[in-house]
Order: C-alpha cells, then sequence, then structure tokens
C-alpha cells in the first residue's frame, strides 16, 4: 500500500500507539513461543520493518540453535528500513524478500515455523490462512500476534475513544495511514478470523491475551 510507504519511518511508532505500547514485549513472546518449536526454518509473513524476524533470529542466537529467518513484505521501502536495521544488529541469519503473502513463492512444507505479526488487517485473511498452510511442513506451527477491538463494553469503549485520538492525528500530519488504521483495527473481526484458520485444518494450540484483550498471540499448528 502506498500510505505504508508515505510511513514507513513512522510505522514502529505506529505500533507502539495502536498496542498500547505492548507491541515490543509482544514480539518477544512471539520469537520465545517460535522457538519452543526448535525450527530450522522460519518465514516471517508481512515483516514490515524487521522487528519480529529479527527477535526470532536473536532468539535462535542465544540457545545457539541455528536458524535462518525469511522476512517478506510487500513494501519495498519498508524491507529497505528493515534491512538497515538488521544490518546495524549484525545478524546475518535474516533474509529480506520481496513478496505478496496471497501467492508465497515457497515450495510445500517449506518451513518449521510461520509468524505474522501486526499485519493481519492488511491481509487478505482466506489466502493468508491458505498459504501459511502450504508452506507449513507437517506438525510446523503458525504464531500470531495482533491488535483488536477486546471484549466487554467499557474495554471496547475506550478503546474505540483512543482510536478516535488516533485519527485526529492523522487528519492533522495527512498522513493517510493514521486515518485509516484506527477504522481498520477496530472493525477486524477477530473470531471470523478463527474460524478461517479451522476451516484450513490449522488446529489451535494456545492463546493469550494481553493489556485487557487488545493484544493477542495466537499459536497454531499443522
Amino acid at each position: 500500500m502506498a500510505m505504508y510507504s508515505e510511513a514507513h519511518e513512522s510505522y514502529d511508532f505506529t505500533n507502539h500507539l495502536l498496542s498500547f505500547f505492548t507491541d515490543s514485549s509482544v514480539r518477544k513472546r512471539v520469537a520465545e513461543e517460535v522457538m519452543k518449536a526448535k525450527p530450522g526454518k522460519v518465514l516471517d509473513i508481512a515483516t514490515g520493518t524487521g522487528d519480529t524476524a529479527m527477535l526470532v533470529a536473536k532468539a535462535a542466537h542465544a540457545i545457539g540453535k541455528s536458524v535462518t529467518v525469511t522476512a517478506m513484505d510487500a513494501n519495498a521501502r519498508m524491507l529497505s528500513t528493515a534491512k538497515a536495521k538488521a544490518r546495524k544488529e549484525g545478524l546475518d541469519n535474516v533474509h529480506f524478500e520481496e513478496g505478496n503473502s496471497s501467492r508465497l513463492k515457497y515450495p510445500d512444507g517449506s518451513f518449521d515455523a510461520v509468524v505474522c505479526t501486526f499485519a493481519l488487517k492488511n491481509l487478505d485473511l482466506e489466502r493468508f490462512a491458505s498459504e501459511s498452510y502450504r508452506v507449513l511442513r507437517k506438525g510446523g506451527i503458525l504464531v500470531i500476534a495482533d491488535i483488536s477491538a477486546p471484549e466487554g463494553l467499557l474495554n471496547r469503549a475506550m478503546f474505540r475513544i483512543y482510536l478516535g485520538y488516533m485519527g485526529i492525528f492523522g487528519w492533522l500530519t495527512g498522513k493517510k495511514l493514521y486515518k485509516w488504521l484506527p477504522g481498520s483495527t477496530n472493525s477486524f473481526d477477530k473470531k471470523g478470523f478463527l474460524k478461517v484458520l479451522s476451516a484450513k485444518h490449522f488446529h489451535k494450540a494456545k492463546s493469550s491475551e494481553f493489556f485487557f484483550g487488545i493484544t493477542y498471540i495466537l499459536t497454531y499448528m499443522k
């Protein structure tokens, strides 16, 4: 999306705001969850500026595990930022590639784990689920972290008020991304997405919620 190119330099801060500054800790938990499966090859779909992919790579280094992380995104500017961050960190086991989450170029059963963090609202969920299932080996895991409106009238109302302020920020800055994100986040159908995963034959392993249910981690197995 062109609006992501426009705001690629402030994308990380945007995720901090939307998640009430819980996204960094959630990404670390995702990396820990991935490493429990002792993968050799990991695919990070819609990597954005690469934070989750790099955390997985660091987690692998920390335990002396040889892991190759393929981090893909459709946005070249996002990938440019991600590559610069990885070079600064000195990570040599993360490879960044431009690609389409609806038509992954990788062979069937190529990966032990597939990861996607804070990107579901940008994806064709049916195709994402199908393609993730296809490129995972049998017994591989899919780990997802994202943001959605929480359960409960009070929590949901407070979340919507917060998103409203973010929308005002979008109008003040003139950046389309900040105008679009609040509405897309609030309207995301989490329950519908879970049904999609089940329909694609994924088996739910575990789920966790953080900060009143605004952010969450889902782990599914093939």
